[in-house]
């Protein structure tokens, strides 16, 4: 990452009194650190900031969303109350802080519910992604900056060199957060995407006292009884297709309320499948409310598979993206409907 562009967000971001944090929905690991460590960085120099989510994380981050005080959407800017703002008019938020630092994002879709406000909003904005799928998120915003580098195999990783960079302090919740998101965007350090950068950032946290045996088990094992049956209910729909090629799992409603499991209870599922050997590529599919199905997919590195297959050109084509080996789309309809138009997609990147 260029470090006048890092210095130039720093700069930005000092200036800032008030700073509102935000992700994409459906938070991740990544996520959950990125918007946990900046919010615990602007507050060890004295500034307020608020970080916002726009859903329930899953509970094995609640060591995490409760050291660094994240909140649920719309922010209170210290208030009592704050309600919504009219897309129109975003002056109720815009009132209440100097700036918005986005992570781990920057496409609109991922932003809903928030995005109608970030399109509206004249505050000035800090962006740190690392994926490859991304639009221009400025909107009416009176500046952009935007710290993107996709050879970082985490927004974390990439936060990290940014507050080292500037010389930040890192407490304890702010060290253990970024952590928590290398780890867990790098399938603990052993996707294709982890580098020495990685292994350095992370060494220098172990260095500073965060503990990966206490890190794993609050990551690992630390799920509740809730997920073991929604995977049961998924390994049930398990199709392997064109020779194993292709793993095929679904989670329909009735599956999630017979499971007693919430959305985020689905979390990484996708990736068990990838035990099996043939497997080139995984994917899940969540049926949603409102008529829309979640997808993930998930592939090998052609080291291992014998073939290179982009799942974020697949999820590009619903509407989608990502990462060359993990991304992910919404796509309204059926679920037998999109199960097809999946399928059809992935045998055709196969082939």
């Amino acid at each position: 990452m260029d470090d006048a562009l890092m210095q130039k967000a720093g700069r930005m971001l000092g200036a800032w009194n008030r700073t509102l944090i935000l992700t994409h929905d459906r938070p991740d690991g990544d996520a959950l650190g990125a918007i946990g460590a900046m919010k615990r960085i602007i507050e060890l120099q004295g500034r307020q900031a608020e970080a916002c989510l726009h859903g329930d994380p899953p509970p094995r981050y609640t060591f995490l969303t409760d050291a660094c005080g994240l909140t649920r959407w719309p922010p209170s800017g210290g208030q009592t109350s704050c309600p919504p703002s009219d897309p129109a008019d975003p002056s109720v938020i815009d009132a209440q802080f100097d700036g918005i630092v986005i992570l781990d994002t920057c496409t609109w879709n991922q932003l809903e519910p928030a995005a109608a406000f970030l399109k509206a909003t004249r505050l000035p904005k800090i962006v740190v992604d690392h994926h490859p799928t991304r639009e221009d998120i400025t909107g009416q915003s009176t500046e952009l900056v935007a710290l993107i580098d996709e050879t970082s195999s985490s927004a974390c990783g990439l936060l990290y060199e940014w507050a080292r960079r500037m010389g930040w302090e890192l407490d304890r919740p702010a060290r253990e957060a970024l952590f928590a998101g290398l780890a867990t965007d790098t399938g603990w350090f052993r996707f294709p995407s982890v580098d020495g950068r990685t292994l350095q950032a992370a060494g220098e946290l172990i260095d500073a006292g965060v503990r990966p045996d206490v890190m794993y088990a609050r990551l690992y094992e630390g799920h509740r009884p809730a997920r073991l049956r929604l995977l049961r209910e998924a390994l049930d729909t398990l199709r392997l297709i064109d020779g194993g090629a292709l793993a095929l799992m679904w989670l329909t409603q009735p599956m999630f309320l017979l499971s007693d499991a919430q959305a985020s209870d689905a979390e990484d599922l996708v990736n068990e499948p990838l035990v099996i050997g043939s497997v080139m590529v995984s994917v899940l599919l969540s049926e949603m409310e409102g008529g829309v199905i979640r997808v993930n997919f998930r592939s090998r590195s052609p080291e291992i598979a014998g073939r290179d297959v982009d799942v974020a050109a697949i999820a590009k084509q619903f509407g989608g993206g990502g990462h060359r080996r993990a991304a992910g789309a919404r796509i309204q309809g059926s679920l037998d409907e999109v199960r097809e138009q999946v399928i059809a997609a992935v045998r055709a990147a196969l082939a």
